[in-house]
């Protein structure tokens, strides 16, 4: 019965690092979503811009196309959607990839079999890895001297 349950709080803390650590990748992915969306929409804007102020000959239709084209692009949402787009994917790989080492130890405990000696190493790991963790956020040991 004792080893069922440590099996099912080992399992629980694996499943628990995971979540965090996915929790932490979509919250990033989120807020460089909006980031590059709007980074997008303005390089999209002044492009449109420019592009319509251009003419390669004197032409009215081709101003008219161009002021069109203009207005268009002002008004279409696809700069925008295509750079929330790319900002999640990018603020959700990058997070996934600052926090391999935690998330990686996580996957291990909740996908190795129960009661392994492989489960146990990585559970150990993973405890030490937050109490690591743990400190470093109380301690600050990770700061860097910025007073040379």
């Amino acid at each position: 019965m004792a080893i069922a349950l440590k099996n099912i709080l080992i399992k629980t803390a694996g499943a628990g690092g995971i979540g965090l650590g996915v929790y932490d990748a979509h919250s990033r992915g989120r807020r460089d979503s909006i980031r590059y969306g709007k980074v997008q929409m303005a390089d999209s804007t002044l492009d449109a811009w420019l592009d319509s102020n251009r003419l390669s000959k004197e032409s009215d239709v081709e101003n008219m196309m161009k002021r069109g084209a203009f207005k268009w692009r002002l008004d279409s949402p696809i700069a925008k959607m295509w750079g929330n787009i790319k900002g999640y994917a990018s603020g959700f790989c990058s997070s996934l990839a600052d926090n391999v080492v935690p998330v990686g130890l996580s996957a291990g405990t909740f996908i190795s079999k129960g009661g392994s000696i492989l489960q146990k190493i990585f559970a150990g790991s993973l405890g030490i890895y937050a109490l690591y963790a743990i400190v470093k956020a109380f301690t600050g040991i990770d700061r860097t001297n910025k007073m040379n």
